[in-house]
């Protein structure tokens, strides 16, 4: 008997502390651009898909990690008025964010915090179509931050619209159109997404 209450002391806080775990899945899609390649505008469509799990720190705040696939780059669309042709760039990325998510007004959230991306794979075309040889390699890894809202539809599943911005050049040396942004020139990723994501648990255990 002893040993049974023993094992229930030792073994209480532990479950406790994982009823603040909740994990699940996430799907949705996206449109991307790059900065300082000299083309404007969302014109590439994308999609993301992965797993996180979140822990719950408060009654509002809540820390959650993803592992996840996304695929980024930019679209340049063919242009006679200015003479010049399409272009495609499709950047494939595992993405880590990690962020902090605050709850407010019930079913809304508000959430921001960094990113890594490693790049998997890229492909480009140029404007007859064909692949393309990249001349500036792309960085294996790269650092990004993340500001979104999101709002639960049920207990289970939330709709998340984010803002995915480049901390470092996705890009190493010199690239024609580069810009600056924060400490070093390069081109960055520029992403807007909206995905669905559904909680093993409900929302409030």
């Amino acid at each position: 008997m002893q040993k049974i209450v023993l094992f229930l002391l030792i073994c209480l806080p532990f479950a406790a502390f994982s009823q603040r775990f909740n994990g699940g899945l996430l799907a949705g899609g996206l449109v991307s651009q790059v900065d300082g390649d000299q083309d404007g505008g969302y014109h590439k469509f994308g999609y993301l898909g992965g797993a996180f799990v979140s822990l719950k720190i408060s009654d509002r705040s809540s820390f959650q990690v993803e592992m996840e696939y996304i695929q980024k780059g930019a679209r340049r669309n063919a242009d006679s008025l200015t003479n010049t042709g399409a272009g495609l760039a499709r950047l494939h990325y595992f993405e880590v964010p990690l962020l902090y998510q605050f709850t407010f007004a019930k079913r809304v959230q508000a959430e921001i915090g960094p990113a890594a991306d490693v790049l998997i794979g890229s492909y480009a075309e140029d404007e007859n179509g064909l692949e393309a040889p990249v001349l500036v390699s792309y960085s294996s890894v790269t650092f990004c931050g993340i500001a979104g809202i999101s709002c639960f539809i049920t207990d289970h599943l939330k709709a998340d619209f984010r803002f995915n911005y480049s901390l470092t050049p996705i890009r190493d040396g010199y690239v024609y159109g580069q810009r600056q942004i924060l400490f070093k020139a390069g081109q960055y990723n520029n992403v807007l997404s909206l995905a669905l994501s559904w909680y093993f648990k409900p929302r409030d255990h």
